[in-house]
């Protein structure tokens, strides 16, 4: 199978609850089943699969029998397939499905599904797995036998009429399914109802994300956006903030200056509510080494991450600008990836970031500012599309590796900066 050819991951599980684990005062009964990935392919003319890798030991494979099935996309037509959760419990237990569904392509659903009779969705939980997009349970009984339950609706997918050969080339579009058991019976107390308590057990797993109490921020309300300013982070020592979506009622939308300066803590979650981080807002945090940036924000501004921990970044596709040292002095950064519509970075944005070895900017990027990687004295690898046209400084590059190789268009300013400069070129297509 080429990399380049569409697949459908699917995934049929028996999960058996045999482990005890505590949570509060309260027992439950959990195993996770997993069976690593099967793949069934969408394409014409797919070679056979790959082996299927089975992860843990009470997980029974079951897709029509072997496991493993290649489909030909057909426009406008439908095709079987049939991932099926079977659950064999001695106890009554809430079963969960989550679905990662990625068939959408520039706006175009190419897999439509339905989901079988008896399923539930549970709606206004987070999940800690991003690529989560749907959760659905039911109560499956107690009873020793095994119990086999369908995902989808009359075990079909359909195809819209304007897939082509190149969309399927071109975009992976993947639909994973993964299952879950817990014993229902310490979540149907206190009055609560039967979804609340599947909403608790899910948690209770945990599969949903913590967030952090609205007491560990000063936060003002924006009366203009009718929204939420986060003023400063006031907790302690922590692996982990969850920056929460509401608070009051409204959504937070901004993190503030210097809100989160010094922080001791390892790992960010900013909610997708954020649109606006303003200057500084996460400075000289040596410990933080992860965070999970708002998909809504389109710019980051000046020294937001200034004497970070950070190791490795992923900008999201909407920031457009990467404002002045914004990451400067990062030293355990390592790893980056750009936005796709990223215009500019600014000066000294990634200047002292010692652990960078490789770099690529996006294609429609036209401006890196002054010393931007000036004192990267692991990079030797930088690729500069044809786009940027505006390369500010002679120091952009100082005090990088001896070993640093430019790499674009030949021809472009990208070349006349390298030879300018006594840098290694690469003309690449």
């Amino acid at each position: 199978m080429t990399s380049s050819r569409k697949k459908i991951i699917t995934m049929s599980i028996a999960a058996a609850l045999v482990t005890s684990l505590f949570v509060g005062a309260g027992t439950f009964a959990y195993l996770q089943a997993n069976t690593g990935t099967i793949t069934n392919k969408f394409g014409k003319d797919a070679n056979d699969a790959p082996a299927i890798e089975i992860s843990e030991t009470d997980v029974v494979l079951d897709n029509e029998g072997n496991g493993e099935k290649t489909y030909v996309i057909e426009n406008g037509q439908t095709a079987d397939k049939d991932p099926t959760v079977t659950v064999n419990n001695s106890m009554t237990v809430f079963t969960f499905v989550e679905i990662s569904d990625k068939t959408t392509l520039n706006g175009t659903k190419l897999v439509n599904y339905g989901i079988a009779d008896g399923w539930t969705e549970i709606t206004g939980v987070d999940c800690v797995n991003e690529d989560v997009t749907g959760i659905y349970y039911r109560v499956v009984e107690a009873d020793a036998a095994n119990k086999e339950f369908a995902v989808l609706k009359d075990d079909e997918v359909s195809y819209a009429d304007d897939i082509t050969t190149d969309k399927i080339e071109k975009d992976d579009v993947t639909l994973a399914f993964q299952a879950f058991c817990i014993e229902k019976k310490p979540f149907v107390a206190d009055g609560k109802t039967e979804l609340d308590s599947a909403i608790d057990a899910y948690k209770a797993i945990p599969r949903a994300i913590e967030y952090e109490p609205i007491d560990s921020f000063s936060y003002t309300n924006d009366d203009e956006s009718d929204s939420v300013i986060i003023k400063k982070y006031k907790g302690g020592v922590k692996d982990t903030v969850n920056i929460p979506k509401t608070i009051g009622w409204k959504n937070v939308s901004t993190i503030s200056n210097n809100a989160f300066d010094g922080a001791n803590v390892k790992k960010i979650r900013i909610p997708d509510t954020v649109t606006e981080i303003q200057v500084a807002a996460f400075q000289n945090t040596a410990d933080l080494k992860e965070v999970r940036l708002s998909k809504n924000l389109t710019e980051l501004t000046s020294e937001v991450f200034l004497n970070s921990g950070l190791t490795s970044v992923t900008v999201p596709d909407g920031v457009v600008s990467i404002s002045d040292s914004c990451f400067k002095n990062n030293a355990d950064l390592a790893t980056v990836e750009l936005s796709a519509s990223l215009k500019e970075i600014g000066d000294h944005v990634f200047a002292s970031c010692t652990s960078l070895t490789e770099v690529v900017l996006p294609d429609g990027m036209e401006t890196l500012g002054l010393s931007a990687f000036e004192g990267c004295s692991s990079l030797t690898s930088i690729t500069i599309p044809a786009s940027v046209t505006d390369l500010e400084g002679d120091d952009i590059f100082k005090d990088c590796n001896a070993a640093l190789k430019i790499k674009g268009a030949a021809g472009s300013a990208a070349e006349t900066y390298a030879n300018a400069h006594g840098i290694t070129f690469e003309a690449i297509s």
